[in-house]
C-alpha cells in the first residue's frame, strides 16, 4: 500500500487556514451579538492599530490577539470572548457599566 505523507509546510498551511476561518467565525458572531456595524469606522480610531479599514477588521484583529495559536482558539467560547470584548471596549471608553 502506498502511503502519502504531507509536508510540514502543507500541514502548517492547513492549520493556519482553519485558524483564520475560526477567527472569522468568532468575529462574525461577536459583531452580530453586540450589534456592531461591521462597515462603520467607529472602532478604528479607538481600538484599532490604525491600519484596519472598518470595525470588522478591528474585531478580527482583536480576536486574533486573544487566540494566539490554533490550539488556543479551540478553548475559546463565544460568551467568554463576548465578555472580554465588552470589558475591553468599556475600559477604552472609561465606562464601568454595560446594560444589555
Amino acid at each position: 500500500m502506498i502511503s502519502i505523507e504531507h509536508t510540514h509546510a502543507y500541514k502548517a498551511y492547513i492549520v493556519e487556514k482553519h485558524f483564520n476561518r475560526r477567527v472569522g467565525e468568532l468575529t462574525t458572531l461577536l459583531i452580530t451579538a453586540l450589534f456592531i456595524d461591521p462597515h462603520a469606522k467607529t472602532l478604528v480610531g479607538t481600538c484599532g492599530s490604525g491600519t484596519e479599514k472598518d470595525n470588522a477588521a478591528v474585531i478580527y484583529s482583536w480576536v486574533r490577539q486573544q487566540a494566539c495559536c490554533a490550539s488556543c482558539i479551540l478553548e475559546l467560547d463565544v460568551k467568554t470572548l463576548q465578555r472580554r470584548l465588552v470589558r475591553y471596549l468599556l475600559d477604552i471608553a472609561v465606562q464601568h457599566e454595560y446594560i444589555e
